[in-house]
């Protein structure tokens, strides 16, 4: 019987426009950007949304696959970061896979934020597969009008 040889999907050419899309559209918003995603085969930088409300902003980071003590979250001068790491298979080898189109190994994302966050009140937790990271804005920090008064 003949060896099978797993047919390896590489979406990174598709992925790469899309990526600098959503790195400028970030940079626009937030004035910074994630980090440039590796295009190489075999490297992988996980997908994520951002949600603001008036008090805080949620980043939400899928990472199907990747166990809660493999994630690190940092918070340090407006910068959020994330990172960790998500491995093969490590009970199968490949020759039983027909195709492998997921993505592993170690990858990581950093966020700048303009708003003011406390970073005492940054929240995470991991469920489903999904990080949630909530990030409170400073109370006050929000622009307001200021009424001028005649005298």
């Amino acid at each position: 019987m003949a060896t099978r040889h797993p047919i390896r999907h590489d979406p990174s050419p598709d992925l790469a426009s899309l990526r600098d899309e959503v790195a400028r559209v970030l940079r626009e918003r937030f004035g910074g950007t994630a980090e440039e995603a590796p295009t190489e085969a075999g490297a992988w930088c996980p997908v994520l949304d951002i949600d603001e409300t008036d008090e805080r902003f949620v980043v939400h980071v899928e990472l199907p696959g990747v166990p809660v003590d493999e994630i690190d979250v940092g918070f340090e001068d407006g910068v959020l970061t994330v990172g960790g790491e998500r491995r093969f298979y490590a009970e199968k080898d490949t020759d039983g896979f027909h195709r492998i189109e997921r993505r592993f190994g170690a990858f990581h994302r950093s966020l700048r934020f303009r708003d003011e966050i406390d970073p005492e009140g940054v929240e995470a937790r991991y469920d489903g597969g999904v990080l949630s990271i909530t990030l409170p804005k400073v109370t006050g920090a929000t622009p307001h009008r200021i009424e001028v008064r005649r005298e």
